[in-house]
C-alpha cells in the first residue's frame, strides 16, 4: 500500500512540475509540500484508522473459514463457516452441525447463504440443501432437490433473498421462488436458444433494489427481471462488452441507485441506471490498484464503498480516496475475503477463508500509537522516557535507547539526536525540560546531563559547569526542573542538585540524616514546581517539599510526607502533578493515588473490578478536569467530580498496558501523548468514541440442576425456545436453575454488564459481568425475573428483559399436608407428656443401674482378688505336678501311645501355669503395675509364627485359613511375651466361633504412622448390644450352639487382657461386626520408637536363634568342634537325625551339638527337608517352624502323610510359646514342641527320649503276647498299616508257604517299604515279625490246652515240630510241652 501510494505522489509531483501555468516557483514548492502532508495524512489514516478485532476457533467459532456473516432482528451475529453454523450472542457461540440421527438438525455443514425472512426464520444455503430454521422451536426444515422431489432447483444454494411474500435462492442449476402463503416452489433456467432467459444457471447473487427492480448475478452475466407474467419470468443480460462474460459474485446498490457489480473476472464495475451503461469511477491508474477478483460489496453509514477482494479490503471513499487493509499493515492478515456486513451499530465484519471474521468499529480510532515501525513517527526506540514540546510545534520524545525523537507538527517532518546523527553519544534520555533560552536539558539514566540548543540544533555540554560535569558522570539524571535561570537536577543517587545555569555555580541537596535538615532520599525521581512557588520532590524513599520563597541556599527548611522518620523508610514516589484547582496528586509505586488539598494527603480508591491500580506513572488533566493516569493497567480516566473511573487498555489500541514515569504530555485543550515501553500513544479527549449502542438483553439459555432445557423435551416445561417464552412453570423440585442472558455488543464484549434481579425473592439489583444467574428457590410462589445490560462503555439499556416463573407448591404444602401437619402435632404433643413422664422413670432406672455399676465394679474387684490369691494356692500344687513328670518323662521306658499322653499332661500343666501367671499379670495390668519390655523385631515373622500353631487345627476342620501382609518384613517395637497373648487369644478365639468349614483370615499392612493387624472370620459374630463391652472386665458372650466343641466357656478376662496389652503398646483395638457375618479385630499399633519411653525399651534384647543363648549354657570342658571330613560318613551303628533350620549359625551349632552320638543331615529350609527325609529316611526329624519355601508345620503335615515317612517322629522349634499348647488329638502334628531359646540339657533329653522309642518298642513287641497296634506306631496312617499286616500274618499263620513277596502283595507295599516299615515299628526283619507272631500264637493254642504240641507247630506254621520246639525254648526258655503242664496244672488247682 505504501508503494502504491507513493507512486500516485510522484505522479501528482510530475503533473505539477509538469503543467505550464503562471505559478512562480514558490507557490509550487507549496502545492508539493501539501501533497507530501496529504500523503503521510493519509498513510496514516490507513494505518490507524482500520485495526480489526479477530474472532477465531479460539474464541469459538467452529471454523476459520467464514463464507457468510448476517445479524437476526434480535441482534445476534450468524456466520456460515465450511463445518458449521454459528450463531454468535456477544457471549458465546453456539454451532448447529448436522446430526444424522436428527433429522431436525441441519442438512449440511458446509454453508453458503444465510436470510432472515420478515417473520424472523433463518434461511440458511448449504453445499447440500436449504434449510429454514425456527428460532421458536430451535429446529430446522430441510428442502432437498431429489429425483422424487423438485422443491429446489440444486442443492448448493448460493444465495437467497426475501421479495415481497417469496424466498428468491440462486443455486448452481438454476433460480428457485419460494411462496410462503402456498408452501409452492417454481424455477427458473438458462436455455441457450432464448436470450430472455437467465445467462446463466449457477445464480451467485440476487438484488432487490429501492424502485423495487430485481438484478440477478450469474457466473455468465448480470441480468434484470423485466417481466413476470403467468409464472414466466423474463431477464434482460447487460453484458460488458460483446466479447467478455462476467463473472458476477455481488451487487450492491448506493444511495444514488448505481448498482457496484463485483466480478470475479473483472473487478468492481458501476452499472448506471439511468445509462443503463457500465461507467468509469477512478483514474486508470487508480482502478487498477484494486485486486480483479471481488467477492463481496458493501456501503457503511458514511457512504464508503468496502469491497471484499482476493487479497484483501479495499475502502473507497465518497472522496475518490482508496484505502487498503491486507496483510503488509493489519496484523490479523486480511485475505481472501469472502463475506462483508454492517450490523445495526455500523460496525464492518470481514469474513475471511482460513482467517475466521475480523470486526471493524469507529472505535477503533480512538488511539494512535508511534514507534520504531510507524510511518508518521517512526520512533527511533521504542521506550519512550520523556516528552515535551517546544512553541514551534516540536514534540521531544526522549527514548531509552535511541536518543530523542523530534516530531514537527506544523510540517510533519520527523528528526533525531543521538549518536547515529553524530550529534550526541548519548542515546539513554531518561529526563528532559526546556529552559526559557530554548535550551533543553536532557538527564540521562547513566551518563549524567547534556545540552542541546533548539536554535542552533547543536549539543553545547559547554553550558555545564565541569566540576558538575565530573559529579555527574556516570550517574542518572531522572529529573529536571527549569526556573528562570536556575536548573533543578534530580539524580539517582546524588540527591537533589541546584544548578545556576548563568554563575554555573550549584548547590546539593542531599540525605544525611545527621544534618537537621536532609533529603529522605537521594534518588529523585520526580520534580514539581506548584503555583504557591513550592518545589516538590518524590524520591525513592518518601515526599520532600521546599518552599522557594525567597530561598536561601544555606538556609532552607525540607517537609517530609511519606516518610517514617523513625525507620527511616518510606514510599516510592513515582510521578508529582498540580490540577487546575491547586491540588497537588502523588502517584505512588505500591500505594496508589494520593491527592493534597492544601492540608493533608487523601488516597484515591482506584479499583477495576477485583484490580487495584496501585502503581501510577504519570497524571494529565483535560479541560473538563478529568485525570488522565497511566499505570500499568493501561490509562485511566479519572472524573474527579463524580469519582467515576473509565480505563482504556491494549485491547482498546494502546500500544501497551504499561507506562512510563513521567513521559507524558498534554498539547493544546485535550490532546495527550503518553510513552510506554512499547512506544507513545496519542489521542484527543474530546474524540474518543463512546459506545452509545446497548440493545435489549437476550436471555439464551435456561439449566436446571445444571442440564440445559430444550424445547419439546420430555419435561415439557419449554414449548418453544427460551428466548421466545414469557412464562415457565416449575415443580418444586426443579426450582434450582440458572439462566444465560446476553447483550449483543460486539465491541470489547468482555467489558459488557449485566444487572438482574428476580422480583419476589430479591428486589435488589445485582451487577456483575457474568452472563449467568443461579437461583435456588425454595417457598412457591411466582417470581418475576428481570436483566438488563450495558455494553463496554457501560451505556444501559432502559427496558429490562423479563421471564416469568411460577414454582408449585411441594406435596407437603397442600391443604391435605396441612391436615396431616395437625394430626402430626396433636400426636406430638401427646408424645412429648408421655416422653416427659418416661424421662421421671428413665432418671429412676439410671440410678438403679448406676448403683448396679458399682456393685458389679465391686463384684469384679471381689473376683479378682479371688482368683489372684487362689491362683497363688495353685503355684504350689503345679509344681509339685511338673516335678515329678519331668523326671518320670526322663527315665520313661514305656509305649509311645503313653509318652505322648504325658506330654500332653506337661504341656497342659505348663498352660495352666502359664494362665496363672498371666493371671497375676493381669491384676498387675489392672493396676498399672506392669510395664513394657519392647524391643524392635519383625512383627509379621512373631505374628506368622503364632498364626501357624493353629495350622493344623485349621486343617482338621476344614477351615479356610490365610495370612495375609504387604511386607514379609516390618519393624516395629514391641513385647514379644505380652504381644503373643493378644494374637493367640484373637486367633483362638476366631476358631471358638466359627463354624467348621469357615474361614478366618490374618491380614497385617501398614501406612506411613501406624502397623494394622486384622484377625477376620466367618463366624457367628457379636451382637450389636454386646459389642460395646466386649472389652469389659469378665464380661462374656453368651454361650450359643454354635461354639465349637473343643472350646470351652471363657473366663470373661481373655480381652479384656488383650486391650489392656495393647494400649500398653499405645496402640488401640477396634471390633466391628462384617455385614456378610463374621467379626473383624483390628490391632494397630504405631511405628517407630517415639511413643516408648527409655525405660520400655529392651536395649541388648536378643532374638531366639541369637547363639549367644546357647553357647552360655556350655560347661567350660564341653567343646563345640568345628565341621569336618567325618561328619559326612555314615555311621551305621548310630542313629540318624535330620536338622531343618534356615538360620545357618543355629543349625550347625545344633548340629556339633548332637554329631558325637547321632548321624546328622541338615536342611536349610521345608522343601528340601522333605526330599531328603524321602531320601534318608531318619530316625528323628528337628524343625525350625518359621523358614523359607515351606515352612515347619507344613513339613511335619507332608511327613505324617506320606507312607515312607510317616513313622519318622519330628520335633518342631518355636520362638512362640503359644506354639507348645496345640490342640490335643491333631496326629499331623508334630511327636514333640520345643520352645527356643531351649535347655540345651533339656532338648538332648527330648531327644533321646524320642530316639529310645524303638527299643521300648522291641521289647514290647517281643515281651507281651498281646497288644493293640497303637501302642506302638506314632500315626494313625501306621497303626492301620500294622493291624493290616497282623491281620495279614494271622490269617497265613498255618501256610507253610507263606513269604516276603506274599506278604508284600497282600499288604501292597514294596519289598524295601515293608522292610522299613517293620524295622520302625518293632525293630524286626519281616521274617522275625511272622516269626515272633507265629510263637506269641503257639504260646496261646498252648495255654488253652487243646492241642498237642505237634498239632500247634503244624497250625502255626511250622512243618517240623522239633524245630518249633527248639525255637519256642529259645523265646520262652522253656520247651513247649513245660510251659503247656504249668497252664494245665494251674487249670487243675483252680478246679
Amino acid at each position: 500500500m505504501a508503494n502504491l501510494n507513493t507512486k500516485k505522489l510522484i505522479l501528482l509531483i510530475r503533473e505539477i512540475c509538469g503543467k505550464k501555468l503562471h505559478h512562480n516557483t514558490s507557490a509550487m514548492k507549496y502545492k508539493i509540500v501539501f501533497l507530501v502532508l496529504l500523503f503521510i495524512s493519509g498513510n496514516l489514516f490507513s494505518q490507524n484508522k482500520y485495526r480489526l478485532k479477530n474472532f477465531s476457533t479460539t474464541d469459538g467459532l467452529s471454523q476459520s473459514s467464514v463464507i457468510a456473516i448476517h445479524q437476526d432482528k434480535f441482534g445476534q451475529m450468524w456466520f456460515g463457516t465450511r463445518d458449521g453454523l454459528n450463531k454468535y450472542d456477544g457471549s458465546r457461540f453456539t454451532i448447529f452441525r448436522n446430526d444424522t440421527a436428527d433429522k431436525y438438525s441441519i442438512s449440511n455443514n458446509d454453508i453458503l447463504a444465510i436470510e432472515e425472512d420478515n417473520s424472523g426464520k433463518i434461511w440458511v444455503g448449504t453445499y447440500n440443501g436449504l434449510n429454514c430454521y425456527d428460532p421458536v422451536s430451535n429446529r430446522f426444515t430441510r428442502y432437498l432437490h431429489t429425483k422424487a422431489n423438485h422443491t429446489i432447483s440444486n442443492n448448493a444454494v448460493w444465495s437467497m433473498r426475501e421479495i415481497g411474500g417469496e424466498m428468491w435462492f440462486g443455486t448452481s442449476k438454476g433460480l428457485t421462488i419460494y411462496n410462503k402463503k402456498t408452501g409452492l416452489f417454481s424455477s427458473v433456467f438458462h436455455s441457450d436458444d432464448d436470450a430472455s432467459t437467465l445467462p446463466s444457471n449457477n445464480i451467485l447473487n440476487i438484488l432487490k433494489t429501492k424502485k423495487g427492480e430485481i438484478w440477478i448475478g450469474t457466473t455468465k452475466g448480470l441480468c434484470q427481471l423485466t417481466s413476470r407474467k403467468n409464472g414466466k419470468l423474463t431477464f434482460k443480460n447487460y453484458p460488458l462488452n460483446s466479447t467478455d462474460l462476467l463473472n458476477v459474485q455481488s451487487v450492491i446498490e448506493d444511495k444514488d441507485g448505481s448498482l457496484w457489480i463485483g466480478t470475479k473476472n473483472k473487478g468492481l464495475l458501476k452499472f448506471d441506471q439511468k445509462e443503463k451503461a457500465f461507467v468509469s469511477f477512478l483514474p486508470t491508474d487508480k482502478y487498477r490498484e484494486i485486486n480483479s477478483d471481488i467477492r463481496s460489496l458493501l456501503i457503511d453509514s458514511q457512504g464508503s464503498l468496502w469491497i471484499g477482494a482476493y487479497d484483501g479490503i479495499y475502502i473507497l471513499g465518497q472522496d475518490k480516496s482508496l484505502q487498503k487493509i491486507n496483510n503488509t499493515n493489519n496484523s490479523n492478515g486480511i485475505d481472501k475475503v469472502k463475506s462483508v456486513f454492517m450490523d445495526k451499530k455500523g460496525s464492518i465484519w470481514i469474513g475471511c477463508y482460513y482467517k475466521g471474521v475480523n470486526l471493524w468499529d469507529v472505535s477503533n480510532v480512538n488511539f494512535s500509537n508511534y514507534n520504531q515501525n510507524s510511518k508518521k513517527i517512526p520512533m527511533s526506540f521504542d521506550v519512550v522516557s520523556s516528552i515535551i514540546a517546544d512553541k514551534n510545534g516540536n514534540i521531544y520524545f526522549g527514548t531509552e535507547g535511541g536518543g530523542i525523537t523530534i516530531y514537527n507538527k506544523n510540517t510533519e517532518t520527523v528528526s533525531y539526536i543521538n549518536s547515529k546523527t553524530g550529534q550526541t553519544h548519548k542515546n539513554d534520555i531518561k529526563a528532559m525540560c526546556l529552559a526559557d533560552d530554548n535550551i533543553l536539558w536532557i538527564g540521562t539514566f547513566s551518563k549524567g546531563l547534556s545540552a542541546y540548543n533548539t536554535i542552533s540544533k547543536k549539543i553545547e555540554d559547554n553550558r555545564i559547569a565541569t566540576d558538575l560535569t565530573d559529579l555527574l558522570k556516570e550517574s542518572g539524571v531522572y529529573s529536571l526542573k527549569a526556573e528562570n535561570k536556575i536548573l533543578w537536577i534530580g539524580t539517582f543517587g546524588k540527591g537533589l542538585i541546584r544548578y545556576n545555569t548563568l554563575d554555573r555555580t550549584f548547590q546539593i541537596i542531599g540525605n544525611d540524616t545527621s544534618k537537621p535538615v536532609f533529603l529522605t532520599n537521594n534518588m529523585v525521581r520526580s520534580i514539581l514546581i506548584d503555583k504557591q512557588n513550592s518545589i516538590w520532590l518524590g524520591t525513592q524513599n518518601g515526599l520532600n517539599r521546599i518552599s522557594l520563597r525567597n530561598f536561601d541556599p544555606k538556609k532552607y527548611q525540607i517537609q517530609h510526607f511519606f516518610y517514617d522518620h523513625s525507620a527511616l523508610s518510606g514510599d516510592d514516589i513515582l510521578t508529582l502533578f498540580e490540577d487546575s484547582q491547586n491540588k497537588i496528586w502523588v502517584g505512588t509505586k505500591a500505594k496508589g493515588l494520593h491527592v493534597f488539598d492544601g492540608k493533608k494527603f487523601t488516597r484515591i480508591n482506584l479499583r477495576i473490578g477485583n484490580t487495584v491500580i496501585t502503581s501510577i506513572h504519570s497524571i494529565l488533566e483535560d479541560d473538563d478536569k478529568n485525570l488522565w493516569i497511566s499505570t500499568n493497567q493501561g490509562i485511566i480516566k479519572y472524573n474527579t467530580i463524580k469519582k467515576a473511573i473509565v480505563i482504556y487498555d491494549q485491547k482498546d489500541g494502546l500500544a501497551s498496558n504499561e507506562f512510563n514515569d513521567n513521559s507524558a504530555l498534554k498539547l493544546g485543550s485535550n490532546q495527550f501523548y503518553f510513552g510506554s515501553p512499547s512506544g507513545a500513544t496519542f489521542f484527543d479527549a474530546t474524540k474518543i468514541s463512546l459506545n452509545n449502542y446497548a440493545p435489549q438483553v437476550l436471555i439464551t439459555d435456561l439449566k436446571i440442576k445444571n442440564e440445559t432445557v430444550n424445547a419439546h423435551d420430555k419435561d415439557g416445561i419449554l414449548d418453544q425456545s427460551i428466548g421466545f417464552t414469557k412464562n415457565i412453570t416449575l415443580d418444586y423440585d426443579k426450582a434450582n436453575f440458572s439462566i444465560s442472558f446476553a447483550i449483543p455488543n460486539y465491541i470489547r464484549s468482555k467489558n459488557n454488564q449485566y444487572s438482574y434481579r428476580l422480583v419476589g425473592l430479591e428486589n435488589n439489583w445485582t451487577t456483575t459481568k457474568n452472563s449467568e444467574a443461579n437461583f435456588a428457590i425454595q417457598n412457591p410462589g411466582t417470581y418475576t425475573f428481570e436483566v438488563r445490560g450495558a455494553n463496554n462503555d457501560g451505556v444501559w439499556n432502559q427496558t429490562p428483559t423479563t421471564l416469568t416463573v411460577i414454582v408449585n407448591p411441594a406435596p407437603w404444602r397442600s391443604i391435605w399436608a396441612f391436615l396431616l401437619y395437625g394430626i402430626v402435632i396433636g400426636l406430638g404433643l401427646y408424645g412429648l407428656i408421655w416422653i416427659m413422664k418416661s424421662k421421671a422413670r428413665l432418671k429412676q432406672k439410671l440410678e438403679l443401674e448406676y448403683l448396679e455399676t458399682q456393685r458389679i465394679e465391686e463384684n469384679n474387684k471381689l473376683k479378682l482378688d479371688f482368683f489372684t490369691n487362689i491362683s497363688h494356692e495353685f503355684r504350689t500344687p503345679l509344681t509339685l505336678i511338673l516335678g515329678p513328670l519331668q523326671q518320670i518323662l526322663a527315665d520313661y521306658n514305656g509305649t509311645n501311645e503313653m509318652y505322648k499322653k504325658l506330654l500332653v499332661i506337661e504341656g497342659s500343666a505348663n498352660h495352666l501355669l502359664s494362665l496363672i501367671n498371666r493371671l497375676m499379670d493381669f491384676r498387675k495390668l489392672e493396676n498399672h503395675q506392669v510395664t513394657l519390655e519392647s524391643a524392635n523385631g519383625n512383627i509379621v515373622k512373631f505374628t506368622k509364627e503364632i498364626f501357624l500353631s493353629f495350622i493344623e487345627y485349621a486343617k482338621d476342620g476344614g477351615y479356610d485359613y490365610t495370612f495375609e501382609t504387604e511386607n514379609e518384613e516390618i519393624l516395629v517395637y514391641f513385647d514379644r511375651y505380652k504381644l503373643e497373648r493378644v494374637f493367640y487369644n484373637l486367633i483362638s478365639n476366631a476358631f471358638r466361633y466359627t463354624p467348621k468349614g469357615g474361614s478366618i483370615k490374618v491380614t497385617i499392612n501398614h501406612d506411613q504412622q501406624n502397623l494394622f493387624i486384622a484377625v477376620e472370620d466367618s463366624g457367628v459374630g457379636i451382637a450389636e448390644e454386646h459389642i460395646d463391652k466386649i472389652f469389659d472386665l469378665f464380661f462374656e458372650i453368651p454361650m450359643h450352639n454354635q461354639v465349637q466343641k473343643n472350646y470351652n466357656k471363657g473366663t470373661g478376662i481373655g480381652l479384656s487382657i488383650v486391650k489392656n496389652i495393647v494400649e500398653l503398646h499405645k496402640g488401640k483395638i477396634d471390633v466391628m461386626n462384617k455385614t456378610t457375618g463374621g467379626v473383624i479385630f483390628k490391632v494397630t499399633l504405631p511405628l517407630g520408637r517415639e511413643h516408648l519411653l527409655d525405660s520400655e525399651i529392651i536395649s541388648d534384647f536378643k532374638i531366639s536363634d541369637d547363639i549367644e543363648q546357647y553357647s552360655a549354657q556350655l560347661e567350660t570342658s564341653e567343646i563345640i568342634e568345628n565341621e569336618d571330613i567325618e561328619d559326612l560318613i555314615v555311621n551305621e551303628e548310630k542313629q540318624t537325625i535330620l536338622i531343618v533350620e534356615d538360620h545357618k549359625v543355629l543349625r550347625k551349632f545344633m548340629k556339633n551339638l548332637l554329631k558325637k552320638d547321632y548321624n546328622i543331615i541338615e536342611a536349610e529350609n521345608g522343601k528340601i527337608a522333605f526330599e531328603k527325609a524321602l531320601k534318608f529316611v531318619p530316625n528323628l526329624i528337628i524343625s525350625d517352624v518359621i523358614m523359607p519355601e515351606m515352612v515347619g508345620t507344613e513339613l511335619c503335615s507332608k511327613i505324617k502323610e506320606n507312607i515312607k515317612t510317616s513313622h519318622i517322629p519330628v520335633i518342631l522349634l518355636t520362638s512362640r510359646s503359644s506354639l507348645v499348647y496345640k490342640f490335643e488329638g491333631l496326629e499331623s502334628g508334630a511327636d514333640d514342641y520345643i520352645s527356643k531359646p531351649f535347655n540345651l540339657m533339656e532338648f538332648r533329653l527330648r531327644v533321646k527320649n524320642l530316639l529310645n522309642t524303638t527299643e521300648r518298642l522291641r521289647i514290647k513287641f517281643s515281651s507281651e503276647d498281646s497288644f493293640i497296634p497303637s501302642e506302638i506306631t506314632v500315626s494313625s496312617l501306621d497303626e492301620e498299616l500294622l493291624k493290616k499286616a497282623f491281620k495279614i500274618v494271622e490269617e497265613n499263620i498255618s501256610n507253610e508257604q507263606f513269604d516276603i513277596p506274599f506278604f508284600c502283595s497282600e499288604l501292597g507295599v514294596s519289598r524295601t517299604m515293608l522292610f522299613l516299615k517293620i524295622k520302625a515299628w518293632t525293630n524286626c526283619t519281616p521274617n522275625e515279625f511272622i516269626h515272633e507272631i507265629r510263637l506269641k500264637r503257639a504260646s496261646q493254642l498252648l495255654e488253652q490246652n487243646k492241642l498237642t504240641v505237634s498239632e500247634i507247630s503244624y497250625k502255626v506254621g511250622f512243618n517240623n515240630p522239633k524245630y518249633f520246639s527248639k525255637c519256642f525254648q529259645k523265646k520262652y526258655g522253656e520247651t513247649p510241652s513245660q510251659y503247656a503242664d504249668k497252664f494245665y496244672k494251674s487249670y487243675t488247682i483252680k478246679l
